[in-house]
């Protein structure tokens, strides 16, 4: 009988511990990093660019147990003649398997970009679109 009671005790303290350690790996799916750079891969990074330059945009999604969505923006920030916010087209949501990047690519209009201070911002949503996190940087066209 004291043997079985232990052995119960010992099946509930690790279905307890399991269900924690699970809790805690679904709560912590984070961007662990967020790159704008002047190359696809996110290593020479940067933040002043060229009119004509393509800009490249890099986060890191990290502990993500699942089905993620990644939805990046870019927005004029101080820009001469135009209003602050997000620039209308250049918003696009990536669906991820799990941990891993997602890669934006925001080319020059055929005038180029107008020069100032733009913001990137890149938000994690879990699979049903809640928001699990965010982040945001800024670079200038000169």
């Amino acid at each position: 009988m004291r043997m079985r009671k232990s052995n119960l005790n010992l099946a509930i303290c690790s279905v307890l511990l399991l269900v924690v350690i699970l809790a805690c790996s679904m709560s912590t799916a984070n961007l662990s990093s967020l790159k704008v750079s002047k190359d696809k891969a996110g290593s020479s990074e940067t933040s002043t660019f060229g009119p004509n330059d393509t800009v490249y945009v890099v986060g890191t999604v990290s502990n993500a147990p699942g089905k993620v969505k990644v939805k990046g923006l870019l927005a004029f920030d101080d820009v001469a003649g135009q209003q602050p916010g997000p620039i209308p087209g250049l918003e696009k949501i990536l669906d991820l398997e799990g941990s891993g990047t997602a890669t934006y690519t925001f080319t020059p209009p055929p005038a180029g970009w107008p020069k100032g201070k733009y913001k990137v911002e890149v938000t994690l949503m879990d699979d049903s679109g809640a928001q699990k996190d965010q982040k945001s940087a800024t670079f200038t066209i000169s």
